[in-house]
């Protein structure tokens, strides 16, 4: 190496068998590899091969080959496979990063990697390529291809291993981006990139190998766009808030992924129409306070998920101002000062009225008990809803009394809540007369029908039990097999679920540590975890005429 002007650097090879090798499979198999090779056989592992250029001295130390090169030139070649590098810029992670350049030079079987500065000295080094080679026929990704090398006398061979998995199903996360960050002041996740990375497996494992010693914060994130960076919008996390103190292998650090937009809520645009004014925002939104500048300026609005409606009824031309409150599922709060103008109407376009819709849950045909409890919906406020055109009918005969005690609008008049105990033992009928609900639009609802069976108890079981884990509050949800909520309470520890449908059940219990009576993910930003969540160990088959008493939930 001195000969040729250059420092000389000691690349000390992972193990005798494998070390060298992009991948985690022995090439050289002893004597069946030889009989492969004398009987022209195809390779049943195909080796992938590191080369450097420079002169090389290799020598023995314990366990290992030590190589003394000069790392200026690094090759990656197949012996028979034709490959495809036109992303490997991108997707290409060197660790730790070199200083300088270098250039990409594709040839038909292999890849040269050309340095402008020399690497550093005594350290290890990883070439992670990601996605960035692929089988030029078959289109297959070169999985896991890594080389790690060290420019010293031993190659740095600490592990972390561990599982990431939903906090919401508890199921195996396939290839989240685990990654490790050495300790710093302050670690910006959405502009650093990690120290070390790895992707998880099909059951959620990952495993870390040569990692120097050192102290290290450990994040998983299901990184959707490939840049190493976490993207709090639209990717989910999870994350340690301990310190990962290496200085011997440490294994089962078990990871929990949930999505976790912290940050407070943006206005994104707005729509602009003759009849209505919709203010956007990046994402859902809990509550929205309203204040007009002026009082007499007011006219009806409606919040719902991202959107804020304004209805320009009475018609209004003039441009109003308001101040918008909005807050996010975690209080994040944005307060904002809007300009609300609508579009001048088309003077030759001809109003047309349209018919009121609505939602009714329970739907038509699904069970419902005596004790009757209807949730209506509708997509514009309504301004005028007349009861008398509502007939409710026990066994298609009784009519039953109703009045306004019945009935419970939400604040926007979009949401309409009906309670009323009947004496139907067959079935009820509910009938919705033509104009009953008036929006403020002026459009009207049509005439519609709703039949629904009265529950039997001896179709349904009944689950009751407790959960064992502290006096903390508690939201104990029952969960079917696609961990839809069924049904949910709010306890210390005690749980009864009547008139439970047939099937695979299992218990998820949300420690509620604030008694919000809701799920709060944390802040990664200050390191603060999402309350736990934990989930019965076996899954619970409900029968019909079935009774599950004394259930015992240990949260573990």
């Amino acid at each position: 190496a001195q000969a040729i002007g250059e420092n000389g650097t000691q690349l000390t090879m992972r193990t005798k068998h494998a070390g060298g090798s992009a991948g985690e499979a022995d090439v050289t198999q002893g004597l069946p590899r030889v009989e492969e090779l004398l009987e022209a056989r195809i390779p049943k592992i195909k080796a992938i091969l590191s080369s450097v250029d420079g002169e090389i001295d290799v020598w023995e130390d314990g366990d290992n080959y030590v190589m003394q090169i000069t790392p200026e030139k690094v090759e990656v070649k197949t012996l028979d496979e034709l490959i495809d590098a036109t992303s490997l810029r991108q997707e290409l992670l060197i660790v730790p990063e070199p200083e300088g350049t270098y250039d990409i030079k594709q040839k038909s079987n292999s890849v040269i990697l050309k340095f402008d500065k020399p690497f550093k000295d005594s350290t290890t080094y990883t070439f992670n390529f990601r996605k960035g080679i692929n089988d030029l026929n078959e289109r297959n990704e070169a999985r896991n291809l890594k080389i790690v090398f060290s420019t010293g006398n031993n190659i740095d061979s600490l592990k972390i291993e561990g599982n990431v998995k939903s906090l919401f199903t508890n199921q195996p996360v396939l290839e989240a981006n685990v990654a490790i960050y050495k300790v710093q002041d302050s670690l910006d996740l959405k502009k650093t990139k990690p120290n070390y990375f790895i992707k998880t497996d099909s059951s959620g494992n990952f495993k870390f190998e040569n990692i120097k010693a050192g102290n290290y914060r450990i994040y998983a994130f299901t990184d959707k766009n490939s840049n190493l960076k976490y993207d709090s919008k639209t990717e989910a996390i999870a994350f340690n808030k301990d310190t990962l103190k290496l200085y011997k292998n440490i294994s089962n650090i078990n990871l929990s992924l949930y999505s976790a937009n912290n940050e407070k809520p943006k206005n994104q645009k707005t729509l602009q129409r003759a009849e209505d004014f919709t203010v956007l925002y990046d994402k859902n939104i809990k509550s929205f306070d309203v204040k007009f500048d002026n009082p007499k300026d007011s006219i009806p609005y409606f919040g719902l998920g991202k959107e804020l409606k304004f209805y320009n009824f009475p018609a209004k031309t003039d441009t109003l101002k308001v101040t918008i409150i909005a807050r996010d599922s975690a209080d994040n709060v944005l307060t904002h000062l809007q300009k609300i103008k609508f579009r001048e109407p088309e003077k030759k376009k001809k109003a047309t009225k349209e018919y009121q819709n609505f939602e009714i849950k329970p739907k038509i045909g699904e069970d419902v008990e005596q004790d009757l409890k209807y949730e209506i919906s509708f997509n514009n406020p309504i301004k005028q809803f007349d009861l008398t055109k509502i007939k409710i009918k026990s066994d298609t005969i009784r009519i039953e009394t109703i009045d306004s005690s019945n009935f419970a609008w939400n604040k926007y008049r979009t949401h309409l809540m009906l309670t009323k105990k009947i004496t139907a033992v067959r079935e009820v009928k509910i009938e919705f007369g033509k104009g009953t609900f008036i929006n403020i639009k002026g459009d009207s609802s049509d005439k519609l029908t709703v039949l629904n069976p009265i529950l039997k108890v001896e179709n349904y079981g009944i689950l009751e039990g407790r959960v064992e884990g502290g006096r903390d509050n508690k939201i104990i949800q029952l969960v079917d097999e696609n961990y839809k909520v069924e049904a949910e309470q709010k306890s210390i520890d005690r749980f009864l679920f009547k008139n439970v449908k047939p099937g695979i059940y299992l218990i998820r219990t949300i420690i509620d540590k604030n008694g919000n009576g809701q799920w709060d993910f944390g802040n990664v930003e200050k390191n603060i975890l999402p309350e736990a969540i934990f989930f019965s160990k076996e899954a619970i088959k409900i029968k019909s005429n079935f009774e599950l008493r004394g259930l015992n939930i240990k949260l573990e």
